[in-house]
């Protein structure tokens, strides 16, 4: 196991709302960087950081979970974090120790619902 030094090491919070991608985005992640040798999926219940029973079943994050890679001999924690209201108090814990946040939006989903509001 790589040891790193605390310069080397950054924490990264996933946040966004519902279904806005953040587990896919890790999974995604880690499979391009050669961290994980499957590219994991929400809909089959195959990411790293959703491997709860039910967090499978309902395809929705329930709980913080983490994930690493290595890159450029800096080590990148991935905090995934759930997206729903229901499942916020396990959400603020997580930003609490992260360096930074990575904002994960659905861009369809607002572009649709900016539709629905303004049709013109």
């Amino acid at each position: 196991m790589k040891v790193y030094s605390t310069e080397a090491i950054r924490n990264l919070a996933v946040i966004g709302h519902g279904d806005a991608g953040k587990t896919q985005l890790i999974s995604s992640l880690l499979y391009v960087a050669g961290a994980t040798p499957r590219w994991g999926k929400v809909d089959e219940g195959t990411t790293v950081t959703d491997y709860e029973e039910d967090s499978i079943a309902r395809k929705i994050t329930l709980n913080t979970a983490i994930a690493h890679l290595d890159h450029r001999d800096t080590k990148l924690n991935f905090i995934d974090t759930p997206g729903y209201a229901a499942f916020i108090a396990h959400t603020r814990p997580a930003l609490r120790i992260a360096d930074c946040a990575i904002a994960v939006v659905d861009g369809a989903a607002q572009a649709v619902s900016r539709v629905l509001r303004d049709p013109s």
